[in-house]
């Protein structure tokens, strides 16, 4: 999977799957994911670019959570990449890209699930970077960063 925008025949510029993938993780967050302190949306690319499965983060299905308190909130939220990968079997998924970079915990699931490319978008604040980063290595995982040069708030306003 290339990451540069190419020129397909019709000569009409057009994002990679990586871009594509990590874009529609943007659009899931902005659109489904209730969290007002941190949005984050993951995307899974099945192999041969066939289909996708996306996920956010947010409550376990029939859960309320207070959302007003961010500490207890974190207790209790699903994360992105946890959500989508309930929906893929292992060794079917070629590209996971999150909005965030997976935390370690995400990353043993994904490493379970045998992805073994991730492309993401920031790094969320209050997470040990360091070892998500030695587990991926570990895993045998690549990790990429994609910089994108316009607002990731992409959602429409449908009022």
């Amino acid at each position: 999977m290339e990451s540069a925008r190419k020129l397909p025949y019709n000569g009409r510029p057009r994002l990679s799957w990586e871009q594509t993938a990590l874009l529609l993780a943007y659009m899931i967050a902005d659109a489904r994911s209730p969290d007002p302190y941190v949005q984050v949306g993951a995307t899974a690319i099945l192999k041969e670019n066939f289909s996708v499965t996306l996920g956010y983060n947010g409550a376990p299905s029939g859960v309320e959570i207070d959302w007003s308190d961010r500490d207890e909130r974190r207790k209790r939220v699903l994360h992105a990449e946890t959500n989508v990968l309930n929906n893929v079997l292992p060794g079917t998924v070629e590209l996971l890209a999150v909005t965030h970079l997976p935390c370690a915990e995400c990353i043993k699931s994904i490493a379970q699930k045998k992805i073994k490319k991730v492309v993401y978008g920031e790094t969320l604040a209050g997470y040990d970077s360091e070892l998500t980063f030695k587990l991926a290595q570990e895993f045998g995982i690549e990790l990429k960063k994609l910089q994108f040069g316009w607002t990731m708030k992409v959602m429409p306003d449908f009022n």
